[in-house]
């Protein structure tokens, strides 16, 4: 049962890793976001921050803000890896659930996964859904190999975050053009297809649970209706190529037209 909690917790990478490049700690706060007395639901907000100094003076503003909220920090080292998870509480002697968002810190992910499946396996009762997790960071640990590439406007970066048991790509797409609607195609290994949509100025992260990834990149007018793809696209695409996760390292596989697939 253990395995299979880890499995679940695991999956959810989140898509925060790009941002420990720029400063290496983090600020995590946490308050109750729909007041309902004891059985009140809980928020979460997660900022860098350069060191413990930014960190005091980060949680001074955010207990301020939420001084009636019943508010909490914590700060994270740039050598701890930490989950936040959040899942429904039933309050006892009361006819209702809370949203219950609680935090796990340790060496690795994997650490903190096992952490929240210890538990779960423990004290069962305690949850009334299975907890999802919706915030990791990944300290000074193994970290993933990382590849960055221009698509004629559209700037990508992928990061490799394999758990124990999957592989994973982490992809950071920021449109870098002033009118133009970035669409981007992917296919996973499996076969899987996915069609992404980002505007002038904004940035787009999300995890892909595959061992390869095809890109390719198109654009068209911003104000244009988003248009439909299928596999046709794949065939007809201008920038293609294949990402390919191996053993946590990023290998690149270029589109040869005269085979009419991936190589490299």
């Amino acid at each position: 049962m253990i395995k299979t909690i880890v499995v679940i917790t695991s999956i959810f990478i989140c898509t925060n890793l790009f941002a420990q490049q720029a400063k290496p700690c983090q600020f995590i706060g946490l308050y109750d976001k729909n007041k309902r007395g004891i059985c009140s639901d809980r928020a979460m907000i997660s900022e860098e921050v350069k060191d413990y100094a930014e960190y005091t003076l980060k949680r001074a503003t955010f207990i301020e803000l939420h001084k009636k909220e019943n508010p909490n920090t914590r700060f994270i080292t740039e050598k701890e890896s930490v989950i936040v998870y959040e899942y429904e509480k039933k309050i006892s002697g009361w006819n209702c659930n809370s949203r219950v968002i609680s935090i796990k810190t340790g060496q690795s992910i994997n650490d903190c996964n096992k952490q929240l499946a210890d538990q779960l396996t423990k004290y069962p009762n305690d949850f009334t859904t299975q907890p999802k997790t919706i915030f990791t960071w990944q300290g000074k640990g193994p970290s993933g190999s990382e590849y960055t590439k221009d698509y004629g406007g559209l700037e990508g970066k992928f990061i490799t975050a394999n758990t124990g048991t999957r592989n994973i790509i982490v992809a950071k797409f920021t449109n870098r053009t002033a009118d133009k609607l970035a669409t981007v195609l992917l296919r996973t290994d499996d076969g899987k297809m996915w069609v992404e949509y980002v505007y002038p100025g904004n940035t787009l992260t999300k995890k892909y649970d595959a061992k390869k990834l095809e890109v390719q990149t198109l654009y068209q007018d911003d104000k244009t209706p988003k248009p439909s793809f299928g596999v046709i696209d794949f065939v007809k695409g201008l920038a293609r190529e294949a990402l390919e996760n191996e053993d946590g390292v990023l290998k690149i596989r270029k589109w040869d037209p005269a085979c009419m697939c991936v190589r490299g």
